[in-house]
């Protein structure tokens, strides 16, 4: 085995039931190397990473470390062997504090056996200056926004001082600064020889942060590449085979006119929250998709939540065909006919331990039900419904969500508030961690039922996606409208610099 090779991966496989998810597979990283993972949402990345952690045991091959078999099984082991991983979804104990979360089981102890708190709280003080990132050690970690918990997973990993580090969508929910101070965090870590492997379904980030590709479909390696060797045309057709390839091309350019009614759908005044967004004002067509973009903390979330009645306002008015509401509560939202797609589908969003059938009918339980019965029969009947419309895989409405790609679980999120059949749908970053296929197919969804007549209000920060889909833009920067404007009348530069143009006081 070559001496600068850090982990190596030989024929390792992984079958579930009757489903292999990983064919036999070889991977390897060196030393001071970035080697990006790329593949569809069901590709066998995910399980790939969880094997090279030693989280699971494959059913065949093996793993070499340093050019020794590693513990596979012995997560905690390979942990002490150098081996951390940042899980694209959160790993962290929300009731317990942002200090002792960075440093849970390797706890700074006194020579008689004592926590040593005034050592490890040195520690966490030191390692938040190294790396440029500002935290209250002492805050709850479940009362923190998704960018800070995420910013907790890279610095838990990151105070290992691990010479493998396995990051699996690292970047989800970051904002454009604080990508780019990872990425610069990633080039140190390469000049001081950890070798890193760099899953993300952004290819910008893999173009510009990592030296080779290993791209995978369908639990198998299909090409190794420098990146410099590789187009992004070229990477995503290997990604999801040609037929795919042209499909997704096809659907991405398609711009199917905007058929918004005269009168506004949802019309939003001078909307105020104290502290954290002021003078809102915005309105939205039936027929129409707005979206509400920013960087990260410009309070756009904040703003889709006192709309849905999970947070108040303190001023301005909120009409719906004409009429003015204000929701005390999600429950009356949805009862007038809006519908909210959380940016966070785990911990707000669905019951992974339940069918997929069961999570498509959560908004909408009392259709199917008589009394206190569930109708099964028409549940059933609606799942694969919206299994063939949303293009599930695998097609089984039994099948637990915990057991689904993310592209998958996106897919039934979305398909959970379509039956709601909402006259406005609100949606918070709803492609987050969702590979190009999964992508292409859910701006297909919410541009048939744009043309259907439903009112779609979307906060996301990526630029590209939102000039794909967006009738109109809406740009908020620190918690204010800074500027709208129609699609057509903008450019992807021009959001940018309106990024950081927020209104004077």
């Amino acid at each position: 085995m070559d001496d600068a090779v850090a982990i190596r991966a030989s024929a390792v496989t992984k079958t579930y039931g009757m489903q292999t998810v990983l064919q036999p597979t070889d991977f390897q990283v060196a030393a001071g190397e970035v080697r990006a993972l790329v593949g569809s949402n069901g590709a066998g990345k995910s399980t790939l990473m969880k094997i090279l952690s030693g989280a699971i045991v494959p059913d065949g091959g093996q793993v070499w470390l340093d050019g020794a078999i590693a513990p596979l099984g012995r997560p905690i082991e390979m942990l002490r062997r150098g081996v951390a991983c940042i899980y694209q979804h959160s790993n962290l104990l929300p009731e317990m504090s942002v200090l002792d979360n960075l440093y849970l089981g390797r706890f700074a102890t006194s020579r008689f056996g004592w926590l040593d708190r005034r050592r490890q709280r040195a520690q966490a003080k030191e390692l938040l200056a190294r790396h440029g990132v500002e935290l209250d050690l002492d805050a709850q970690v479940g009362d923190l926004p998704t960018v800070k918990r995420k910013q907790i997973e890279i610095l838990k990993a990151l105070a290992l001082d691990a010479r493998v580090l396995l990051m699996d969508e690292p970047t989800g929910w970051l904002s454009v600064a604080d990508v780019a101070h990872l990425h610069e965090t990633i080039r140190r870590l390469r000049a001081g020889g950890v070798a890193i492997v760099y899953t993300s379904h952004i290819l910008d980030e893999v173009f510009a942060v990592c030296d080779t590709v290993t791209v995978m479909r369908d639990g198998q390696v299909v090409a190794d590449s420098p990146i410099s060797a590789i187009t992004r045309d070229r990477l995503i057709q290997l990604m999801v085979g040609d037929t795919i390839a042209r499909q997704l091309k096809a659907v991405a350019s398609r711009a199917a006119p905007a058929s918004g009614h005269a009168e506004p759908r949802l019309r939003v005044t001078g909307l105020c929250r104290q502290g954290v967004f002021r003078d809102v004002d915005f309105d939205l067509h039936s027929g129409e998709i707005v979206c509400i973009t920013g960087l990260v903390g410009a309070k756009r979330t904040d703003v889709l939540q006192a709309i849905f009645g999970c947070a108040r306002v303190d001023a301005g008015t909120i009409e719906l065909d004409g009429r003015r509401v204000g929701f005390k509560s999600p429950r009356e939202a949805i009862a007038h006919g809006i519908g909210l797609v959380p940016e966070d589908r785990h911990r707000e969003g669905l019951l992974l331990n339940l069918p997929v059938a069961e999570n498509l009918i959560l908004a909408t339980l009392r259709r199917y039900c008589i009394g206190a019965l569930l109708r099964t029969a028409r549940v059933r009947e609606a799942a694969l419904r919206w299994i063939a419309a949303l293009n599930l895989r695998p097609p089984e409405p039994a099948m637990a969500v915990q057991q689904l790609s993310g592209g998958n679980q996106q897919k039934v999120l979305l398909g959970k508030w379509l039956d709601l059949r909402p006259r406005v749908l609100m949606l918070d970053e709803p492609t987050v961690g969702v590979d190009v296929g999964a992508k292409a197919e859910i701006y297909a969804a919410l541009r048939a039922e744009r043309a259907r007549g439903m009112a779609i209000l979307v906060v996301s920060s990526d630029l590209e996606e939102v000039m794909a889909i967006a009738d109109r833009i809406v740009v908020m920067a620190e918690g204010r409208v800074v500027r709208t404007c129609a699609a057509h009348d903008t450019s992807i530069p021009q959001l940018v610099r309106d990024f950081g143009g927020a209104v004077a006081a």
